[in-house]
This record gives C-alpha cells, sequence and structure tokens, in this order.
C-alpha cells in the first residue's frame, strides 16, 4: 500500500512538472550548491511573475521529458550534475540569464574553495596598520612589508591561479585586505525555448558580441559563394559587377570599341596621342 502512495505521488510530480514546462516560453537549470537559503528565496520573491523557481528530483524531471516526447529538451539532462532546481520562465532564456546572474553577490574565501578565477594582487599601500598582519601575509605568500608607516604589497602577485584551492592562510589575508574572490548564488547551467538547448556561454554573450558574429558568418558566407562560383541573392550581383569589369578591361585591352568602353578608349588614344607628341622634335 506504501509504495502505491509512493508511485502514485511520483506520478503526480512528474504531471506537474510536465504542465510547468508546457505553460512556460522557456524551462532553465540552475546550481543551488552553496546558495543560502535566505538569497534563494529572496531570487524566488524578485522572479514572482514572471518565472516560478522549483528544487526537483533529476530523476522526476528526465521522466518528465520522456512524458513531453520533445528529443530536443533531453539536452538539458547534460546539465545536471549536482543539486539543481528548474526555473519555468515566461522570459527568454537571455533575459532570464541576466536576471539570475545580477542576483550573485561577492563573497569572502574561507578556505577550501576552487578560485573561479585567478586571484592578482597589485602592488600598492593598504589599509592594513603596520604589525603582525604584515607575518601573516608574508606566510600567506604575500610579498608585504612596511613602508613610510603602511602596510605595502610591493610587487603585483598572482596569490591563486583559476581552478586551484584557497588555503586557510590566502582566505584569512584575502579577508583582512577586503579581497572577496568569490560570488555566490545559482548557477545557471542551461535553458531551452523553441527546440533549443542554449549553454551559459552562449547565453553570456552581449548584444555586440552577436551581431559581430552575424557579420562575420555574413561576410565569411559571401566570400565561400564567390570562392566556389555558388550564385545567390547575396553573391550574384557581386558576380555580375566583376563580370561587367573583366569585359570593361578586355574591351580595353583589345581595343574593341563598345558602348561601355567607347569613352576609355578616346581617353587612352588621347593619352597616347599626347605622349608621343611629347616625342617628336618641336620644329620637326
Amino acid at each position: 500500500m506504501r509504495e502505491d502512495r509512493y508511485s502514485e505521488s511520483k506520478d503526480v510530480a512528474i504531471k506537474a512538472i510536465s504542465e510547468e514546462i508546457r505553460n512556460a516560453k522557456s524551462i532553465a537549470l540552475v546550481g543551488i550548491e552553496r546558495v543560502p537559503g535566505k538569497q534563494f528565496q529572496e531570487i524566488r520573491r524578485s522572479l514572482r511573475g514572471k518565472a516560478t523557481i522549483k528544487v526537483v528530483k533529476k530523476t522526476l524531471l528526465k521522466r518528465a521529458f520522456d512524458e513531453m516526447k520533445i528529443e530536443s529538451i533531453r539536452g538539458l539532462e547534460d546539465y545536471m550534475d549536482g543539486p539543481v532546481a528548474a526555473i519555468f520562465s515566461k522570459e527568454n532564456p537571455f533575459k532570464l540569464f541576466r536576471e539570475i546572474e545580477s542576483s550573485r553577490t561577492k563573497a569572502p574565501a574561507k578556505g577550501g574553495e576552487i578560485s573561479p578565477e585567478d586571484i592578482i594582487l597589485e602592488a600598492k599601500p593598504t589599509n592594513l596598520k603596520p604589525g603582525p598582519v604584515v607575518g601573516e601575509l608574508q606566510k600567506a605568500g604575500i610579498p608585504a612589508s612596511i613602508d613610510q608607516g603602511k602596510v605595502v604589497i610591493r610587487k603585483e602577485t598572482v596569490l591563486v591561479k583559476k581552478g586551484d584551492k584557497i588555503s586557510k592562510e590566502k582566505a584569512i589575508a584575502l579577508s583582512k585586505l577586503e579581497i572577496l574572490p568569490l560570488e555566490i548564488g545559482l548557477d545557471f547551467r542551461a535553458a531551452y525555448e523553441d527546440g533549443i538547448v542554449f549553454n551559459k556561454s552562449v547565453l553570456g554573450s552581449s548584444t555586440a558580441d552577436f551581431v559581430q558574429k552575424l557579420v562575420l558568418g555574413h561576410s565569411s558566407a559571401i566570400a565561400l559563394s564567390l570562392h566556389i562560383n555558388y550564385y545567390n541573392s547575396e553573391s550574384t550581383p557581386i558576380f555580375v559587377s566583376k563580370a561587367y569589369r573583366n569585359a570593361i578591361a578586355l574591351s580595353l585591352a583589345a581595343s574593341y570599341p563598345t558602348k561601355e568602353s567607347i569613352q576609355l578608349l578616346l581617353a587612352k588614344g588621347n593619352s597616347i596621342a599626347k605622349s608621343l607628341e611629347s616625342k617628336i622634335p618641336k620644329g620637326a
């Protein structure tokens, strides 16, 4: 009896997820690891009226995808590592991505975290007062000293490289320097809309990036058409223009007069005549 009730509750949950997908313009997956509960609730409130965020079991979400019978949506399954939540949105994926990214906040390291970027310290004075703190900074690998009554970092230093673990000593030093190397918030993985799965790298591109890529793609396509002599609405005017120029050039080279080349041939003849005239001795 208990198993029947459990199976029934799963079926209800799957149908509810499927209904959310049908009613949404887009669906996104976000990682929720290490997201403070307070921040999660604030994000949920900020999305009210625009999107619904739900922590879902991955097995139930995959079953809902099966029930939807939309093969392309299964591409989201590649982004289900770790604990995730699903966002069912009325917004397009790009707008939703910007909204979620804007909710991320800077945070201090406590030690043991993986650095998302190179942590680079500039060579400059700090706001720290001279004292034992100099030894603490040096212990963390920071070239610190005292100069004119101030604690200074003597040279630019890559304290932690991207992908490396932040040690406890370095975390303490960064905290004293008021450097927040981490970001906390939802980790936007990917979104689905109209048969297409957009990953984070695509959604993070700016409008200017897309315009630049479109212009480059357009020019590359035309260049390819010209190279393989493929005629289309974009390449045909260029082929015609090139053929026209070649015909004029051939007409001039063969001294064959046409309506288009006669003026150029006369100009050419005039130029040759003047050149010959200049070579004839005066009074000859």
